[in-house]
């Protein structure tokens, strides 16, 4: 199971685009989205029914991040 920032429960539905800075922050990339973004640090994930944008190093996972990096493998 892997987890947000506040304990919750996510799942990782795709890597993110600068594109999702915009649409789910309500804001233009700055040098650190970009950064992020280039180095696959991003992802968006479904939390409830809303689709959030996270960075891998705030979740946690009940195997650790080799749990989180073969959820994003399995992306595709």
């Amino acid at each position: 199971m892997i987890y947000g920032r506040a304990g919750q429960p996510v799942t990782i539905v795709r890597v993110a685009t600068l594109s999702h800075v915009q649409i789910l922050e309500g804001r233009k990339p700055d040098k650190q989205d970009r950064s992020a973004v280039r180095n696959g640090s991003y992802v968006v994930v479904l939390d409830g029914d809303e689709e959030r944008l996270y960075h891998q190093a705030y979740l946690l996972a009940d195997g650790g991040s080799q749990e989180i990096a073969q959820a994003i493998e399995g992306l595709g």
